[in-house]
C-alpha cells in the first residue's frame, strides 16, 4: 500500500490511486487552495516542513483521514521502569504524537512511520521501548476511527553527543513520498553556572536528567576519552538527585545528597566540593545511608 505525501493549503499530487498527507491550514483558513501543476517531490523546505505542534493530515488510498502532530519532545527521556535503560553512551529521546481519526477508520504502526534525525546526518529509526508518562501506543499500532484520539511516545535512542534536529513522519514508510517533518529547535545556550554551589547544583541537576554530557563537562579533574563510558555506567541505576548545601568556605561546599533511584531504593550521602573555573575539581563523598552502590 503505497502513500504519497503533500500538504494541506498546497494542491494534492495528482497521483491515482495514493494516499497523501497534508499540512493543516492555519486557524480560521478555508482550507481551499488554488489548482496546481504536479511537482517533483517537495525539497527539505517545502509546506510539509514546520516546527513542533505542526498538524498534517494523512488520507490512505481508501479515503481514511487521520491528523498526526507532534506536540511534544522529551530529551532525555527516563525508562518507563527500572529495567528500562538507553544502551551505554546512548540516551532515551521520546516524540509524543496526537493521532485524531478524521473519516473512516486508519490503522497503522507508528514505530514505522516515525524517524528522527540528528545533527550527524544520521537516521535513528524507532527503540520501541516505552518512556515514563507515556505507552508506545499498542506497541507502535493505533486504530483510530472518527473523532477518536490516540496520544504515544515512539522512542529513540541517541548517542549523548548527538542533538534532534527534525522529526519525520512518512506513513508506510519506505514506499514512496517524501516525509512530512517537524524541525526542532536547537536548545539555547545553558548560562554557565557561576560560583562554588551554583557548579555543584548544575552537576546533580544535569545527573537527574540524565544530561551526562554536561556534567561530565563540569568536572575538571576527569580525563575525556574511555573514562566517559565508566563515568556514565556508574549512573545507570541512578535516579533522581537532590542535593542541600550545608556550609561553605571560599570555593570549597559541604553537601548532603539523596538519590531517589528507579528501583524504589533511597540512598542518601555527604560530600564536600571544591570548585575553580567553573568545574569540580576535587570531591569526596561518603555514603551515609541506604543500600550499597552496584
Amino acid at each position: 500500500m503505497k502513500i504519497a505525501i503533500l500538504a494541506v493549503g498546497a494542491a494534492m499530487l495528482a497521483i491515482a490511486g495514493c494516499g497523501s498527507i497534508t499540512k493543516a491550514p492555519p486557524s480560521g483558513s478555508t482550507g481551499h487552495a488554488p489548482a496546481a501543476s504536479i511537482k517533483p517531490a517537495p525539497s527539505p523546505s517545502n509546506s510539509l516542513t514546520g516546527p513542533v505542534g505542526t498538524i498534517y493530515t494523512v488520507t490512505d488510498p481508501n479515503g481514511n483521514k487521520i491528523s498526526v502532530t507532534l506536540t511534544k519532545m522529551i530529551d532525555p527521556a527516563q525508562g518507563a521502569d527500572q529495567f528500562t535503560t538507553p544502551d551505554n553512551g546512548n540516551r532515551f529521546v521520546g516524540a509524543v504524537f496526537t493521532i485524531t481519526g478524521i473519516s473512516g477508520t486508519f490503522s497503522d504502526d507508528a514505530n514505522n512511520d516515525a524517524t528522527l534525525i540528528g545533527s550527524n546526518g544520521q537516521t535513528y529509526t524507532a527503540d520501541f521501548d516505552s518512556i515514563a508518562g507515556y505507552t508506545n501506543f499498542d506497541n507502535g499500532q493505533y486504530t483510530v476511527s472518527v473523532g477518536e484520539r490516540s496520544v504515544g511516545a515512539v522512542t529513540f535512542q541517541v548517542p549523548l553527543t548527538v542533538t534532534v534536529t527534525k522529526v519525520e513522519w512518512s506513513a508506510n514508510a519506505g514506499l514512496g513520498g517524501a516525509p512530512a517533518e517537524w524541525l526542532i529547535p536547537a536548545a539555547a545556550p545553558a548560562t554557565a553556572a557561576t560560583g562554588a554551589w551554583a557548579v555543584v547544583q548544575a552537576y546533580y541537576n544535569d545527573i537527574t536528567a540524565r544530561d551526562y554530557t554536561a556534567a561530565w563537562r563540569l568536572l575538571g579533574h576527569q580525563t575525556p576519552g574511555a573514562g566517559y563510558a565508566s563515568f556514565v555506567a556508574g549512573y545507570a541505576n541512578t535516579g533522581r538527585q537532590t542535593v542541600t548545601k550545608i556550609s561553605q568556605s571560599g570555593d570549597q561546599v559541604t553537601f548532603t545528597l539523596r538519590s531517589d533511584n528507579p528501583d524504589g531504593t533511597v540512598q542518601t550521602y555527604q560530600g564536600t566540593d571544591t570548585v575553580s573555573g567553573g568545574q569540580i575539581v576535587a570531591s569526596h563523598v561518603t555514603q551515609t545511608s541506604g543500600p550499597a552502590a552496584a
